[in-house]
């Protein structure tokens, strides 16, 4: 007992001798690392980040970091944090890495540098959107891009470009998000074609490019920017986007219905991961994967082992993405067939969850669930599975409890979008009859007369020059020309050779309203009556005619139409439909 009471000391003594040895070690190496310089350090420190030495790499950072404590160098200290903040998101330490790039931000907000403090905002932009944290991402996104835009940092400001249309893509703003990996694409683009030094941005930025196309089903596009990349990817040291790639490939041929290339693709993938170590997030996109391709080849049991596995995943990470429904779906579906109502009734309750936090952060993600298990039919099968229960085990009042009280607010918010909808049809008889045109009309002409009626003679302008502005006004309504994409206050004036104060003023006090409003309501005007008579107007896209008549982008259309209408654009169209579909069943 004794003999054994001495090994056991011994070896600790040992042990705790060589943990201080180690740690008296690291203090002499980074101490003498301090006498290489700056540049040294850094390259070091990339060269050893590419091999995922980890300890070394450490050293060298905190060799950097101490060097510039020595001298009180602020930036220097920056770059330092910076480099063990991107160190610990390479080993998926986030925490710690936000906790760096927050020192970072406050060392150098008020020190007017051109990288900083900008660059650590859009570390921890890129890592709060990883966790899916797609709102305060973007709020470091403002941050960043405030700091780029006032120091003209180009790089920086198509990095934020970049982010923000993962984000718009995340938020379902596919088209747009489309345009801005476009430019994103190009400038990278340009930049590797100066300097192969820029290929990793320029691999990165065609993976984003083509994960959006994938979203908008534009197949054979993203195995077009897909191939490109990986031949990229495979030629150049860091082939960290390879595994991404393999899964953007994977994701075409399921959606195409090619299950097995689907599983080369994951297959090969995993294989990587095998010798690689890949983050979480990684692992469990491969499994959601697996699950869901599994399940379209009626391989229900390898199915249910990766499906649980990517639930159980999101609620312990809260790591949720639109097309984690899928997942869901599919154990809704498969516990329907087992007739396993607990397990079914469980997996709409997480489905029902998971919705409500995607519409937190993903907006626009209601226009893409699928109908089969869009909220109203997940209230109608709760119901059913209500009613089931109290049948069977009165036990389980409780649950029936919770469940009403979900089924209560979802009715609500149905009751809620119906009213809404009443509104809006409305709306939209008076729009077709004119009524609301004609009554809008005559108020404004009222309370315009009173207003002329009202104001001082002299009103700063000659008659004169009033009167031959109004004419000007006429046939400029006459023509149409409101519908050109370029008008303003400016370009206007000079065509009437007059100033803008003075255009701007007779607008105000003849037209009760300011020249953008006075503008925007005779373009929308001009549209609703468009949409009312011709057929091919209405076959257009909501952009097209947005573009048609003038305006920049589909958003401040949409905006001014409803403005001026109480409707918006996309239901007005929907409804010219249905009646036009109703006059020819008629006949």
């Amino acid at each position: 007992m004794i003999k054994d009471k001495f090994i056991i000391t011994f070896f600790l003594t040992i042990l705790g001798y060589n943990l201080t040895y180690a740690q008296v070690s690291d203090k002499r190496e980074i101490q003498k690392l301090t006498e290489k310089s700056y540049k040294d350090l850094s390259e070091t420190f990339l060269t050893l980040e590419s091999k995922n030495d980890t300890l070394t790499i450490k050293l060298y950072a905190e060799a950097f970091l101490l060097k510039a404590k020595k001298e009180n160098n602020i930036i220097k200290k920056a770059d330092a944090y910076y480099m063990l903040a991107d160190m610990f998101t390479r080993t998926s330490k986030n925490e710690q890495a936000l906790v760096y790039a927050d020192s970072i931000i406050t060392i150098t907000k008020d020190k007017n540098d051109y990288n900083y403090p900008a660059k650590a905002h859009l570390l921890k932009a890129k890592i709060l959107g990883s966790q899916s944290n797609f709102q305060d991402s973007m709020n470091e996104l403002a941050e960043a891009n405030n700091y780029a835009n006032t120091n003209e940092n180009e790089d920086q400001q198509y990095q934020i470009k970049y982010f923000i249309a993962i984000l718009k893509n995340n938020l379902g703003q596919n088209e747009e998000s489309l345009k801005l990996f476009k430019s994103v694409v190009e400038y990278y683009e340009k930049k590797y074609l100066e300097n192969k030094e820029h290929e990793n941005e320029y691999i990165r930025s065609l993976y984003a490019y083509g994960s959006v196309l994938n979203t908008l089903e534009k197949y054979d596009s993203v195995q077009k920017i897909n191939d490109k990349a990986i031949h990229l990817s495979l030629k150049t040291k860091d082939s960290s986007y390879y595994n991404r790639l393999l899964l953007s490939s994977a994701a075409v041929h399921y959606n195409k219905k090619e299950y097995k290339s689907s599983l080369d693709s994951i297959r090969k993938l995993q294989k990587l991961s095998s010798s690689k170590k890949s983050d979480d997030a990684t692992n469990n996109t491969i499994n959601f994967f697996l699950g869901r391709t599994f399940y379209k080849q009626k391989k229900v049991d390898s199915s249910l082992h990766y499906l649980l596995k990517v639930d159980s995943f999101a609620f312990k990470n809260n790591f949720f993405f639109p097309s984690i429904r899928e997942n869901y779906e599919l154990l809704i579906q498969h516990y329907k067939k087992e007739e396993n109502i607990e397990k079914q009734l469980f997996y709409i309750d997480r489905l029902l969850l998971v919705d409500s936090i995607l519409d937190n952060d993903v907006k626009y993600l209601s226009s893409h669930i699928n109908e089969e298990y869009s909220k109203p039919n997940l209230i109608l099968e709760k119901q059913q599975i209500i009613e089931s229960l109290e049948k069977n085990n009165i036990t389980k009042i409780v649950v029936l409890v919770i469940l009403s009280v979900f089924v209560l607010l979802l009715m609500i918010i149905i009751i809620r979008n119906k009213k809404k909808q009443k509104i809006y049809q409305k709306r939209f008889q008076e729009l077709l009859e004119n009524k609301k045109s004609s009554e809008t009309t005559t108020t404004k002409e009222k309370e315009t007369q009173s207003i002329i009626e009202n104001e001082p003679k002299d009103i700063g302008i000659s008659e004169i020059i009033v009167n031959d502005i109004l004419k000007n006004l006429e046939k400029f309504e006459e023509n149409n020309d409101f519908l050109q994409a370029s008008i303003s206050v400016a370009s206007l004036s000079k065509r009437f050779k007059t100033n803008s104060k003075y255009l701007s003023k007779v607008i105000n006090v003849h037209k009760d309203k300011s020249f953008s409003n006075y503008i925007n309501e005779l373009r929308i005007n001009y549209v609703i009556e468009e949409l009312k008579v011709n057929s091919t107007f209405r076959r257009y896209t909501i952009r097209a005619i947005a573009n048609e008549i003038g305006f920049n982008t589909t958003e401040a259309f949409s905006k001014s139409f409803y403005k001026t209408t109480g409707i918006y654009p996309s239901f007005f169209m929907k409804q010219l439909e249905k009646q036009e579909i109703s006059k020819k069943h008629k006949i």
